[in-house]
């Protein structure tokens, strides 16, 4: 009959414990004795059976067998892994994949079994036999391709047992996908339960990953690298999962109430009889303090006597106690079950508390109940223990506070494998890991690269914003910040508020601040932390250098991992100012040790130090107070004067930076002696504490002059000879002036509609501008004409583990193309796309086919209006994955109908086909060029040319730069066109006729815009009114074609004189523009550009 309360439960336990532990000794004895029969037993059954290739087999076996499947002894081979270990190596029959199954099973169920050693002292990762099984085992797929580590790091999982498996699994086997191409780390990083031990074994992932990589070449993929098969990685795949469950949370958190502590609910949750902890059997005091003999997770239904056989009386109750706590184990399994109707935020929640509680830490024991002992006899008087509250309703009470826990340690998972992968992969690797195909810009790196040298500060934050809300968008961890000599001036404003603020000595007047503007300026953009940090600050050629102030200011906000400030002879002070202000840690104070002050949690790692050759400098960097107290410091990099700038000799050199580097890790000694000592030599985390030898390497200045000199040859270039402007063709002639009276008509006509429907857009943002996709070089944004109009863009220009911005150009071609397509449609919004480049030989340059594909998918998924693509790569007969990769892409865009421009070779006449028009030439505007009369270059191929535009002795090749924004311009050219003489070729023919593109959308678009305002405001019909998406009707590139022919005569040449209807739109535009205060003028107008407009809309009719 069984107990008819609790009390009556506990005491029954506790007799039953009384009973047990009296005769001990005696059931030890013949649990040894049995065991070793039954193990024996168990390995002539795998012998006998030889395969265990099914499931049935192994639940056979573990029923039969299952009072030693999970245990281990001294007197025989350990356990059953080392008995198949054994049995696998001495017959000939049995193969490792004959047991895989059977070794998954006990691997999943007893994982503890892996850190025994067998009765040799040897481990089983000792034996390459056992890997073998081991390591299949792990990688065997079961139901939806997931493998055991699939499913034990998918539900809730004991730590102890992922860690196990995550430990012993092999770099294989935590690469396996199961059939959504998700590898157990997916699973382990999803956001439903982000507890405090989940962190801990992202971690765990994180170690494995090291490991890899270290012992791996560079060029293969780990399983982090990995993604499924949406393409989401291991970090978007917590991302993904964390924006649900943050939803989920917040509506809870603003439906309930927090409960107040001591309620009447929590009292009685408390009182909850089916949560109370389940008494622990006693252990065998004879191998109690041995960790070989602990035991195991068992499994419901493990009895004793299913293990060790009959006993005596005492097992008999035994029996009977291992019966009720069998029944209690399922009651309370039961109870924390959640029913089917239970929201997911519940079990977030409740299991945020639970796992808290219940998964111990790494390398933590676990505590057990009901096992005191007084000379190792009960004491029946004792008072009985009472029932611990349940942990998880105490915690989850308040659902604002499990948000906070739960936002807590997501924050941490994500920063931990930000980090992890911005130190170990290159910049490429980086953002697909981080943003997939990085939809929104989000740039993880700052290279000034190429902009200028003379900064208007003023110019600069126009163009890139100022904070977060405009321009760039950054990541709060950047990759790499990488600066030139820059010096920054100050207009208007700016420039009278630092005179009004400063005194009249001002530091910047012996010492540079320049930087101060850049930093402050990434700190308003939402950056915190920089991995790498180099800044060009040599002095040489009588340039000044920035004060230790300036430098100081210019870092204090900032977490830096490695700093290259290139200024000789750093300051250590300055050096230790680094993340002054950015992060603090409690740390014992130096008068009163049992005291604690909050102190800067210095993170420099890697320190490059430009050195003059005095040893003072050495000695101050290696004193206690200076480079001895940064904890994590691990490498120092000095770069010695040359010889002929030195004093002394090399030998004399050499021994003073050997002894330098003597002084800095026996100063870090005594430092990490005395802060242990502060805390009374408690083991202590290793991030306060130096700790380890800093190594130092040093290396000549001339490297680091090599690439000074590199650095501005590629940027400051001058213009060598005056040069002429773009060539006087009629067609340009034409084009350039209606642009000029279509600005102000399309600014006025959109604002005009905005005011008079109160600001509200048509459902088809026919307001909106036209975006263009420019795949080129890259595009300097700070060139003149292109103000606004150019928007961050994208790169793919991937050189040596880094990104070459979109916001320069490689060779300036880009930025000519750009400025050619807003000569002619100035209202346009440029997107540039950085291609992959390589300089050859003859001086010409080479596009990375690969990356071509991936640009265009760029322009796809950013929904560019039009493809803008200057250049041309042949069709070879090779089947690689490029070719594959390019062909399919630019078929996705001929399918969707993208209206794309692009280059026809200047090669010669010859019929080759080539990309990116390839085998589609009909659903390209392949443009070629055409001189100023209209005929056509000798060497353009005519066959299959859509038309010809100007492209014969337009610009040339470029004779240099100017380095400042005071370049003059030539009839609103391009600043940089200035600077190129006269070339021929299709590239700027195919830049004139997207730019052509774009405006005749933008005179649809304005033409519906003016007839609904029109209409409205004067209550009568203006004009013949185009359907609203007609601006999208006129971008499919047979309508466009037709449009473009409207224009004007195309001659035999395919020529088109767009000065036919261009200059009487622009004339019609000019006279009411004029006599604005003329309402007749204005009407006249009005209708006159609607029926322009009519006239374009009807060309998306065949």
């Amino acid at each position: 009959m069984a107990p008819e309360s609790e009390d009556e439960d506990e005491l029954y336990d506790s007799d039953l414990l009384e009973e047990a532990a009296e005769n001990d000794n005696e059931i030890h004895a013949l649990r040894e004795e049995t065991f070793e029969e039954r193990f024996k037993a168990a390995s002539r059954a795998i012998k006998k059976k030889k395969r265990f290739m099914e499931e049935i087999d192994i639940d056979e076996f573990f029923f039969e067998f299952s009072d030693v499947v999970g245990e281990s002894s001294p007197k025989v081979a350990s356990n059953l892994l080392h008995a198949l270990v054994e049995v696998v190596k001495h017959t000939d029959e049995i193969e490792p994949e004959h047991v895989e199954l059977l070794i998954q099973r006990l691997v999943e169920k007893y994982p503890d079994l892996l850190k025994y050693q067998n009765k040799d002292g040897a481990d089983n990762d000792d034996q390459s036999t056992y890997r073998a099984c081991l390591d299949e085992a792990l990688s065997m797929k079961c139901q939806g391709g997931r493998t055991c580590l699939h499913l034990a790091l998918k539900e809730k999982f004991d730590l102890n047992t992922a860690k196990m498996l995550i430990e012993n699994a092999s770099d294989e086997a935590l690469a396996v996908q199961d059939d959504a191409e998700k590898t157990p780390m997916h699973y382990a990083v999803s956001s439903q339960q982000c507890t405090s031990v989940r962190v801990q074994l992202i971690d765990l992932f994180i170690k494995r990953d090291l490991r890899a990589i270290q012992k791996s070449p560079r060029s293969e993929k780990t399983f982090l690298d990995l993604a499924d098969k949406r393409g989401s990685s291991i970090y978007s795949e917590h991302r993904k999962t964390r924006a649900s469950v943050i939803k989920t949370l917040d509506s809870r958190v603003a439906r309930q109430p927090p409960v107040v502590e001591g309620t009447k609910r929590d009292q009685t949750d408390v009182s909850r009889p089916n949560e109370r902890p389940a008494p622990i059997e006693p252990r065998s005091q004879a191998n109690a303090g041995d960790p070989r003999y602990l035991a195991s997770a068992k499994p419901t239904g493990d009895s004793e006597s299913e293990r060790f056989g009959p006993r005596n009386d005492a097992k008999s109750k035994l029996d009977e106690r291992e019966k009720l706590r069998q029944r209690r184990k399922a009651e309370e399994a039961a109870a924390k079950k959640p029913k089917e109707s239970e929201s997911l935020l519940r079990v977030v929640i409740d299991s945020q508390a639970n796992n808290e509680a219940r998964e111990p830490a790494p390398n933590t024991s676990i505590k057990r109940t009901n096992t005191g002992r007084d000379n190792d006899k009960p004491d029946k008087k004792k008072e009985k223990p009472t029932v611990r509250p349940p942990l998880t309703n105490r915690k989850s009470t308040d659902p604002a506070k499990a948000k906070a826990r739960w936002i807590k340690n997501s924050d941490k998972i994500l920063l931990n494998l930000k980090l992890h992968y911005m130190r170990t992969r290159n910049a490429e690797m980086v953002i697909l890991f981080l943003y997939g195909t990085n939809m929104d810009d989000v740039q993880i790196s700052f290279d000034y690269d190429r902009l200028p040298r003379k900064m208007i500060w003023n110019e600069f934050t126009e163009r890139f914003g100022a904070d977060t809300k405009s321009g760039l968008k950054f990541d709060s961890v950047l990759q790499y910040v990488t600066f030139p000599h820059v010096e920054v001036r100050l207009k208007g404003r700016l420039a009278d508020l630092q005179r009004d603020a400063e005194p009249m000595h001002r530091p910047g007047d012996f010492g540079r601040e320049d930087m101060k503007y850049f930093f402050n300026w990434l700190y308003k953009k939402g950056v915190r932390h920089i991995i790498k940090l180099s800044v060009e600050d040599s002095g040489d050629s009588g340039e000044k250098v920035h004060s230790d102030q300036a430098i100081q200011e210019s870092t204090k906000q900032f977490i830096v991992e490695e700093l290259d400030w290139q200024k000789t002879d750093l300051d250590p002070e300055t050096i230790l100012h680094v993340s002054s202000e950015i992060i603090e840690k409690e740390a014992p104070t130096p008068d009163n040790p049992r005291k604690t002050e909050l102190v800067p949690d210095r993170q420099l790692k890697h320190l490059y130090l430009r050195w003059s050759g005095s040893n003072a400098v050495l000695r101050a960097w290696s004193e206690p107070e200076g480079l001895p107290m940064l904890p994590r410091l691990q490498h120092v990099h000095v770069y010695k004067p040359p010889s002929d700038k030195s004093y002394d000799n090399l030998q004399w050199i050499n021994d003073k930076i050997k002894q330098f580097g003597i002084r800095l890790n026996e100063s870090r000694k005594t430092i990490r002696a005395r802060e242990l000592a502060a805390n009374d030599n408690q083991a202590v985390s290793n991030v306060g504490i130096a700790s380890g030898d800093v190594q130092v390497t040093v290396s000549d200045a001339g490297i680091y002059e090599e690439r000074k000199v590199m650095s501005h040859n590629a940027a400051d270039l001058t213009t060598l000879a005056s040069t002429k402007g773009v060539d006087s063709h009629r067609w340009l002639d034409s084009t350039v002036r209606f642009a000029g009276e279509m600005i102000p008509f399309w600014n006025n006509t959109v604002q005009d509609f905005l005011k008079s429907t109160e600001n509200r857009g048509t459902p088809e943002r026919v307001e909106d501008d036209v975006v263009l996709a420019l795949i080129d070089d890259g595009v300097d944004m700070f060139d003149k004409t292109l103000t606004n109009q150019v928007l961050e863009g994208k790169s793919f220009d991937f050189h040596d583990s880094k990104v070459r911005p979109p916001f320069s150009s490689a060779r300036g071609h880009g930025t000519v193309m750009a400025s050619m397509i807003l000569r002619v449609c100035p209202m346009a919004k440029v997107y540039p796309i950085r291609l992959k480049t390589y300089d050859k030989e003859n001086g010409k340059t080479e596009i990375d086919r690969n990356y071509a594909a991936q640009a265009i998918q760029a322009a796809l998924d950013k929904k560019a209006t039009i493809i803008s693509m200057s250049w041309t790569l042949p069709m070879t007969d090779d089947k690689s994955h490029s070719k594959d990769q390019l062909h399919t892409v630019l078929q996705k865009a001929v399918s969707k109908n993208v209206l794309m421009f692009c280059s026809a070779p200047d090669g010669g006449k010859f019929d080759e086909p080539d990309y990116p028009s390839g085998p589609w030439r009909d659903r390209f505007f392949r443009i070629g060029a055409a001189h100023a009369d209209g005929s056509v270059f000798k060497w353009t191929q005519e066959d299959g040319i859509t038309y010809v535009l100007p492209g014969v002795e337009v610009i040339k090749d470029q004779v240099g730069r100017s380095g400042s924004f005071e370049t003059s311009l030539v009839k609103g050219v391009s600043a940089r066109v200035v600077d190129f003489k006269y070339e021929t070729g299709s590239s700027v023919a195919t830049a004139l006729a997207a730019g052509l593109a774009a405006m005749i959308i933008y005179c649809v678009k304005a033409s519906i815009l003016t007839v609904k305002t029109a209409n409205q405001n004067k209550g009568s019909v203006v004009g013949i009114a185009i359907q609203d998406n007609g601006a999208n009707l006129i971008a499919d590139p047979d309508a466009m074609k037709r449009a473009f022919a409207s224009l004007g005569t195309v001659t035999r040449n395919h020529f088109i004189q767009v000065w036919e209807e261009l200059d009487k739109v622009s004339e019609m535009l000019e006279t009411s523009r004029v006599q604005s205060s003329n309402q007749e003028a204005k009407r006249a107008c009005i209708e006159g550009f609607v029926e322009f407009g009519h006239k374009l809309a009807n060309s998306t009719k065949p």
